[in-house]
Order: C-alpha cells, then sequence, then structure tokens
C-alpha cells in the first residue's frame, strides 16, 4: 500500500474524528448520500462502459454468455430448515434496468417448480442486481441433483444437495486473487487465474460438492488506489489534515463504477464464475475484498472520511455480489453484528457452520464489537441438539503460536549444515 504509516506511531492527543452513525449503524454520509456518484472515468474496460451498453445495460459481447442479457447466475447456500428438511438458497443474476424482473424454475427430478420470481436489490447505471430465493425439500437418504433455467431459456444448470441424514461435501479456499506485487511471470510459474478452479470443477465432475464455503479475499480490490481520483490525498503529509480531507463526489464516482465493474469482470467472467453456477457459495470478507489491510490503520487514516466512506463501497458491492442483499435486506436474510455481516448456517442435523465478519467492526484495538460476541454466542447456544461438529471460517487466526523457539532450532539447524531432514 501506498500509505506511509509503516514508521508512523498514533499520538493519542491527537485524537479522533468523531463519526456518525445512523439507526442501521452505518457512518452517515455514505454511498446513498453522494448523488454524484455515478459519474464514471474514462471509457476502457475498467469501467462499466467497457463491459455493459450505457444506453440499455445489455452485457457488451465479452461479458454476453446468454441471450436474454442476463449476467450469471451465482448460486449461494442460505440455510437448511431441519424441520421442514428444506435447503434454502438463493439465485443472483444481473440484467438490463429496462427488462422484465427475471425468473428461474426448478427440476429436482419430480415436477418442475413454478417460476420463482425476483427481487430488485440494487442498481448501478442501467443495469439491476436481482435475488431469487430457492427452496428444495430433502429426501431423507440419498442426495439429489437440481436443474434449474434462468428465464426458461438459455442453458440448463444444476447443483447438488445432500439428503436428511447423509453426508454434506464442502470444499474451502481462500484468496482468489494476486497481489499487486505479483507479475505476470510468476503467475504464469504458478500456474495462472484458473488452476484452483480448474481442479475444483475436476473434483466436483468425480463426486459434486453442496456448498464452496469462500475464507475471504474472493477477489482482490488493492488496485482501486491506483485510480488518478486519490494521489492529491495520498500525499497530504499532516495527519490531521489527511483525517478531515473530505470524500469528493469524484471519489465517489470512481469508487462504486470499480466495485461495480471488478466484480462483475472477477465473478463472472472467470472459472470462478463457472463453479458458482453449480457449487453453491457461502462467504466471508476479508481485507482484500475492500483493499490491503483494512481494519488494521492507525485511527487518523481507519476513521478519515476518506477511508469510512470508501469502505462503505466496499461492503456495498460485498453485500450485493457475495451476500445476495443490500443493506436495508442484510437482517432478514440472516446476516447479524452490531454493524458488520456475520452469519450462522445449518448443515444438515449435526454440523454449524459460523462466519464471522472480522474486518466491517475491526481497528487497531479489536476485531469485532462486543455485542457482536454476544450475538455470536447466542446463536450458537440456540442451535439443535443434535448438532456435533462446529466449523469456524474465520480470516484471523484464533490461536496466533509463538514461533520465536522453531525460528531459533531452524536457525540451529542451518548452522551446523544440516539442510535436509
Amino acid at each position: 500500500m501506498d500509505f506511509p504509516v509503516s514508521n508512523q506511531q498514533y499520538n493519542e492527543r491527537q485524537g479522533q474524528r468523531p463519526v456518525q452513525y445512523d439507526e442501521n449503524g452505518i457512518p452517515r454520509g455514505g454511498p446513498a448520500n453522494y448523488p454524484g456518484q455515478h459519474m464514471g472515468p474514462p471509457k476502457n474496460q475498467d469501467c462499466y462502459e467497457g463491459n455493459f451498453d450505457a444506453q440499455t445495460g445489455e452485457p457488451l459481447p465479452h461479458m454476453r454468455k446468454r441471450e436474454d442479457g442476463v449476467v450469471g447466475p451465482a448460486l449461494m447456500f442460505v440455510d437448511t430448515d431441519l424441520q421442514s428438511a428444506t435447503w434454502h438458497g438463493s439465485v443472483l443474476v444481473l440484467a438490463p434496468r429496462g427488462s422484465p424482473p427475471p425468473t428461474v424454475v426448478l427440476n429436482d427430478g419430480t415436477t418442475p417448480s413454478m417460476p420463482v420470481p425476483a427481487v430488485l436489490l440494487d442498481t448501478y447505471k442501467q443495469t439491476a442486481f436481482y435475488r431469487m430465493n430457492i427452496a428444495v425439500r430433502l429426501d431423507v437418504s440419498r442426495e439429489k441433483r437440481v436443474e434449474y433455467r434462468i428465464n426458461n431459456t438459455g442453458p440448463t444448470y444444476n447443483f447438488t444437495v445432500p439428503g436428511q441424514t447423509t453426508p454434506w461435501r464442502f470444499a474451502f479456499w481462500s484468496c482468489n486473487g494476486w497481489s499487486l506485487s505479483v507479475g505476470d511471470k510468476e503467475k504464469a510459474e504458478l500456474g495462472g487465474d484458473n488452476v484452483v478452479w480448474d481442479d475444483l470443477l475436476q473434483k466436483h465432475l468425480q463426486v459434486p460438492f453442496h456448498v464452496q464455503f469462500c475464507g475471504g479475499d474472493q477477489l482482490y480490490a488493492d488496485k482501486i488506489w491506483k485510480a488518478d481520483v486519490w494521489s492529491s490525498w495520498l500525499k497530504i503529509k499532516d495527519k490531521y489534515v489527511r483525517r478531515d480531507a473530505p470524500f469528493t463526489r469524484e471519489m465517489a464516482a470512481v469508487a462504486d463504477d470499480f466495485y461495480f465493474t471488478h466484480y462483475a469482470k472477477c465473478f463472472f467472467m472467470s472459472k470462478f464464475g463457472e463453479s458458482m453456477t453449480t457449487i453453491p457459495i457461502s462467504t466471508i470478507i476479508d481485507d482484500h475484498d475492500v483493499w490491503d489491510g483494512i481494519g488494521s490503520y492507525p485511527d487518523y487514516l481507519q476513521y478519515s472520511q476518506v477511508f469510512v466512506q470508501l469502505k462503505e463501497y466496499a461492503f456495498k458491492y460485498w453485500r450485493l455480489y457475495q451476500a445476495h442483499t443490500n443493506q436495508q435486506m442484510a437482517r432478514q436474510h440472516g446476516y447479524f453484528g452490531k454493524t458488520g455481516y456475520s452469519w450462522v448456517k445449518q448443515l444438515g442435523p449435526y454440523t454449524v457452520a459460523l462466519g464471522p465478519d472480522t474486518r466491517y467492526e475491526r481497528n487497531i484495538k479489536q476485531i469485532v464489537e462486543p455485542e457482536t460476541y454476544d450475538m455470536i454466542f447466542d446463536r450458537l447456544s440456540r442451535v439443535p441438539q443434535s448438532t456435533r461438529h462446529l466449523v469456524v471460517f474465520l480470516g484471523v487466526p484464533i490461536v496466533y503460536p509463538r514461533l520465536t523457539y522453531i525460528e531459533k532450532a531452524l536457525s540451529g539447524i542451518k548452522s551446523i549444515g544440516l539442510t535436509k531432514i
């Protein structure tokens, strides 16, 4: 990162810019308060107009995979209702703003469902985000393949759900991207962008996964800071001035366009996007989904106007693309926290998964708010009595090992010339 913080210590006497929160715990002055947020950068493939028609919202040829103009779909695992033996999920698609709302039809081998209507989550320029809630009744002792179609046209997609009493198979991964320091040669030597997804999809063909848990950094958004709009702010030396410098309409426009477009390309022009059509996701957020190191900066940066408002844009699009929700619907969609977006999900009768949000409420003194810890333990205290396993997905170590003795031992081994064990 280009922030000169490594040799600076935060001085408590400098104080901290007070942050005013609304009734939802969101800092005031966020994305919705910037009327100029859709002022776009110059046209190129890293902006909206380089991927979607500016007048109609239709995806341009390199983005188009369906004839109806829909981009997606992406599946998400929501929860299991043990009382009704029902698997719950959602389907996210992007569609031209002026087109009819999309629908999805499921077929689990019995009777195809009626078309499930879409819920409009948000819009950006001429593109609309739609969520379709889907539900599948689970058989008692066998898993089953479920086919689905968007708008009852185009490709037939599929996913697999377990039985009520059969084991769940889930994949776990994190860090779907590259740090800015990694060059093209190194990427090629490591197998390129799709090596993980080729392997995952091949294994899925052999024995289908029921869900893929994504452990953070589902994309790398660090290059947000490469935009010219930040250059003046980054050159400010005085901490007070940098902290209080305004988040301008031009900054808002760049942030809105960057996160929308970066997500659209990373999620729907990739093998990862292909995996989301057939293996439902469940994600937690980590720093690169926002930008490198978010939550661990000194307070004068963490609570600066620029950081606070830019973080809101990153979370706006995390909610839309990764959580299939928006700020207003997040709580009813199962996300909780004092201000963040943690979740608890039931994987059948025997396993519970916990995904704490360790970024939204984070600062240099805490990972999550105490109230959020209380909410987590309250939900865990109410899991079904049949639960045997708790799987926790965290972007930070639960136990941080002290490696001093191991490092000394390895140094000793090296000093005596023993280099092979």
